[in-house]
């Protein structure tokens, strides 16, 4: 008897449980996502194509306007679909010139309104931030991450450069000759 108790016992602990409970997915309003939600990838993207932790695919993106002028601001929009639940991560974007200067825009996607963790598969999302140029070219590194160098792995850099610190180079912002 007593050996079957202490048995019993050690079995219960053996037994795996969470730390703690996983946080609960975000609930939006798809509804109010209409500039941000996409039914397909618009047609005058620069294709890329990479994947990040078979999660998420950088299907290309798109720069206005199309040529960058010093001193201009512009818009860089990310299109990202979906292929599988996310957890919660950040975006991150490092717009890097040649001189090693770096405008950083480490976000949360949809400024916010659409978090990685509410996306669905299947799901195209539009992302876009916002810079002002300076006198250079900027290349492009895009990525994902949680807290402090914690980065999703990418997969596979499509048409882009994996730098090997699951940063992608997706690409070079032009500037005028």
């Amino acid at each position: 008897m007593r050996v079957s108790l202490v048995a019993a016992v050690t079995l219960c602990a053996c037994i795996e449980r969470p730390w703690q409970d996983a946080p609960a997915k975000r609930n939006v309003d798809r509804g109010s996502l209409s500039d941000v939600l996409l039914s397909a990838a618009p047609p005058d993207l620069v294709a890329v194509g990479a994947v990040f932790a078979g999660s998420a695919e950088l299907v290309g993106y798109r720069l206005e306007p199309s040529t960058l002028a010093s001193g201009q601001r512009a818009r860089l929009t990310l299109i990202w679909r979906c292929r599988a639940e996310m957890d919660l991560w950040h975006i991150f974007v490092h717009l890097d010139d040649g001189a090693g200067n770096r405008i950083h825009a480490e976000h949360d996607p949809a400024a916010g309104r659409f978090p990685t963790d509410a996306w669905r598969p299947g799901d195209i999302v539009a992302d876009t931030i916002t810079f002002t140029a300076g006198t250079t070219p900027l290349m492009v590194y895009v990525g994902f991450y949680t807290q402090g160098e914690n980065r999703l792995h990418l997969d596979s850099p499509g048409r882009g450069r994996d730098d090997g610190r699951d940063r992608l180079l997706a690409g070079v912002l032009p500037m005028p000759r």
